[in-house]
């Protein structure tokens, strides 16, 4: 058995030394072909090349961002193996791998022996698979203003309290006060200031601390979509103990601040301006119409 093991080297967990770890824990279950990524993109150009030369597995090391990179490379072609690299690394916490890397790498080389992999259904939006979420608007905009900012040594991801601080400069100035995305979703149309699409529940971490925005989202289901209809200042920390607390929203409470949708395989949106999106963490671009969709190829993750 061959498997291609794609490494970010300034992936805020990775070094060469638990680079040497993880290859080694690997080569008891199968021959291991590394190759590091130096830019933006790579890891899929990497990922679909593996594939096309014969390789059984494709293995990250590295956050959700390359993880993401290497779904769109491999799709379901090949089984994709997930090691914790980055600093939030939500896909591996989610399929329930061990927070520490060579003890992940343990687990999936067992699984490579054993052929042990779990179907997923992923979504995409525009054409662009993603794994847990994607965002339109809000979530997406802090995304790009953090990556946007000097990261310091090595490239390293800025810390949660740097996503926080920036959330709340926007939602300060009011730039998601008001509705500006038109949402067509099960028969329905809506006004919304933005939009997350979750396919498997929690959306996102702070540290321990798992963040379910949509808590009735599941990866072998279709998309929750969870859309506030207006966000001000004066609303933060209400919003945020009835999305990430209470989940009054994901109850059918009919809470009229929040669009919440469960379960569902397609939705339109038709954005006023361009607005900046996201999958899986990763900042994608500006859009102004977008299809959020589930694509039921899915993906084969090794667990």
């Amino acid at each position: 058995m061959r498997a291609l093991l794609i490494v970010n080297p300034v992936a805020s967990r990775v070094n060469a030394a638990v680079e040497r770890t993880a290859r080694r824990e690997l080569e008891t279950a199968a021959a291991i072909e590394v190759v590091r990524t130096t830019r933006h993109l790579e890891a899929a150009e990497l990922a679909r090349r593996g594939v096309e030369d014969g390789f059984d597995a494709v293995i990250v090391l590295a956050g959700d961002g390359t993880a993401n990179e290497v779904l769109n490379g491999v799709g379901a072609a090949v089984p994709i193996g997930l090691l914790p690299g980055g600093g939030t690394s939500v896909m591996p916490r989610n399929l329930g791998l061990p927070p520490s890397i060579p003890a992940a790498a343990r687990r999936l080389a067992e699984a490579l022996a054993a052929g042990r992999e779990r179907s997923v259904r992923v979504g995409r939006i525009n054409g662009r698979r993603f794994a847990f979420n994607a965002g339109v608007g809000l979530d997406a905009e802090v995304v790009r203003r953090v990556d946007g900012r000097e990261r310091g040594e090595k490239d390293r991801r800025s810390p949660d309290v740097v996503y926080a601080r920036e959330l709340a400069k926007l939602v300060g100035r009011g730039a998601y006060s008001q509705p500006r995305i038109t949402v067509h979703a099960d028969h329905q149309v809506d006004r919304v200031a933005f939009l997350v699409a979750v396919n498997l529940a929690p959306w996102s971490y702070i540290g321990p601390l798992p963040l379910d925005l949509a808590p009735t989202a599941t990866a072998d289901g279709g998309l929750d979509i969870v859309a506030p209809r207006r966000l001000y200042r004066r609303d933060l920390l209400g919003f945020a103990q009835r999305v990430l607390v209470d989940q009054r929203h994901a109850r059918g409470s009919g809470d009229p601040r929040i669009a919440y949708w469960h379960d569902i395989a397609r939705v339109d949106l038709r954005c006023d301006e361009p607005f900046p999106t996201q999958v899986d963490g990763d900042f994608v671009g500006d859009v102004l119409d977008a299809v959020i969709e589930v694509d039921r190829d899915g993906a084969r993750y090794l667990l």
